[in-house]
């Protein structure tokens, strides 16, 4: 059988697949050897990065700790009114270099085919693996002067903060741990096949591939697995050839962010004003003199409409009545909650959100959203004109802006050649937290379902942890903590 380039592929690096990642060293894996994270955002920080600037950590539902390390000993004094965007990215920067998790990024995971048997592949592929193939993007770019890659504090070996974020801690100081260096960019391992094709890329042939109609033998490098990646330094692009990874088993963590969801209401594509998602929300000024209609029913959408309304004119509109919750959320309320979408996944249906559940929480700023006669709620409208929306009762609303605050879906598409979709397009869940996917108990997915929430990844990723290590390991062999706290 072929041996595997890496036991363990973890694809995200978000809030699931760091706290994976600090399960699977606390079991005695070795990060870069026994299992590899991979990580396509530019930098550290998962979603967070991408977040409005109004989202601060006063505004925010809540940043859960990661494991083995608080939010809270990253934070200097009088950081409520710091955007989340700045400060979860510190975070989980500190944290990579806390228990030196190796993250390599940027790269994305085009596809995972499974490659096991004859029954998943064509005839002599099989290896009994898992095959991940991989591109890695344009290297990020430095913060604003912080002066080139090799210079300043890094080239000193000195944790390098984040622009923005002078005088904060560049450790998380309670514990008296000192991180490691901040890595320099890092270089995917070149290994097995991946190796060859690194060869292939340099002497312009591919060796290692199908036969294509013109028949065996070598081909030209412009038929290999490529991507053309402009380069940051100017407009001459470079190729990076893709990488294939083989391995025994995969968790994946990449959450949901990538993927918005917009529902589709007939004449949409003739709107003449502006539509957006809140994936792509930045600033409310933009708006100004606009009217804006929010779509949605969840936590965003009432953030974004109380944001909006305060510099314009707004009409909030959803498919479902919102349901507010007035009491305090206990920990009980969240365990019934978590317990109905993981009963949904356990049965292969598609998952509902947490909040879908929970309710939205009724808290100083909803009140005073409602004072000021912000949240009337009107059911959606049945169809979208060129200068407005208009409901089955005829009744017209004139708007220059639709925000579609109606959520996601889990970034899967990646995963289609497994074919681990159901009939009904959800995937049957297993495991103690539902984490495994019943039909191939070498992957677990986190962020989906009852994991999708961040306290419900950071338990999940040590059910994936365990689970996945004893279901890898030799009979009569068990995953078993080897030594103390990582790092």
């Amino acid at each position: 059988m072929t041996t595997a380039d890496v036991d363990i592929l973890v694809i995200g690096a978000g809030q699931a697949g760091l706290s994976v990642g600090y399960h699977l060293r606390r079991l005695g894996l070795r990060p870069g050897q026994d299992f590899l994270i991979v990580d396509h955002a530019p930098g550290p920080g998962g979603a967070w990065q991408f977040r409005w600037p109004s989202l601060t950590l006063t505004t925010v539902n809540r940043v859960h700790d990661l494991p083995g390390m608080s939010f809270a000993e990253t934070l200097p004094p009088g950081s409520d009114n710091v955007p989340a965007a700045t400060a979860v990215p510190h975070y989980f920067a500190l944290y990579e270099q806390r228990f030196e998790l190796a993250v390599h990024r940027p790269v994305s995971v085009r596809v995972v085919c499974d490659r096991a048997t004859a029954a998943t592949c064509p005839i002599g592929e099989a290896d009994g693996l898992l095959h991940a193939e991989a591109v890695p993007g344009p290297a990020a770019a430095p913060p604003p002067d912080a002066g080139p890659p090799g210079s300043g504090p890094a080239a000193d070996h000195e944790p390098r903060v984040p622009s923005g974020l002078d005088g904060w801690p560049t450790t998380a100081w309670s514990t008296g741990h000192e991180p490691s260096p901040v890595p320099a960019e890092r270089e995917l391992p070149v290994t097995g096949r991946a190796a060859r094709r690194a060869a292939d890329a340099q002497t312009g042939t591919i060796t290692d591939r199908e036969p294509g109609p013109t028949g065996p033998g070598a081909r030209p490098a412009a038929n290999a697995r490529a991507e053309v990646i402009a380069s940051e330094a100017g407009p001459a692009p470079t190729t990076r050839p893709a990488t294939t990874f083989r391995v025994r088993g995969l968790v994946n963590a990449t959450g949901t962010w990538e993927k918005p969801f917009i529902p589709y209401y007939p004449g949409a594509e003739t709107f003449a004003g502006r539509q957006l998602h809140a994936h792509d929300y930045r600033t409310a000024a933009e708006f100004a003199g606009a009217h804006v209609v929010v779509v949605g029913a969840g936590i965003s959408a009432i953030q974004l409409l109380d944001e909006i309304s305060q510099v314009t004119t707004t009409t909030w509109v959803s498919r479902t009545e919102p349901r507010w919750r007035e009491t305090p959320f206990s920990p009980d309320d969240g365990r019934r909650a978590v317990a109905l979408v993981e009963d949904r996944v356990r049965r292969g249906l598609p998952p509902r959100s947490v909040v879908s559940v929970t309710g939205l929480p009724v808290d100083d700023r909803i009140r005073a959203a409602r004072s000021r006669g912000v949240l009337r709620w009107h059911p959606v409208f049945q169809r979208i004109e060129p200068e407005g929306v208009r409901w089955a009762d005829g009744t017209f609303q004139p708007a220059q802006v639709i925000l579609w605050a109606t959520g996601f879906r889990s970034a899967l598409d990646h995963l289609a050649p497994l074919r681990l979709r159901g009939p009904g397009g959800g995937i049957t869940m297993t495991g103690r937290l539902a984490t495994q996917v019943a039909a191939d108990p070498r992957i677990h997915l986190i962020g989906y379902g009852p994991s999708a929430s961040t306290i419900g990844a950071n338990r999940a990723g040590r059910a994936a942890a365990v689970e996945l290590t004893e279901y890898l390991s030799p009979p009569g062999r068990r995953a078993r903590r080897t030594g103390p706290e990582p790092g």
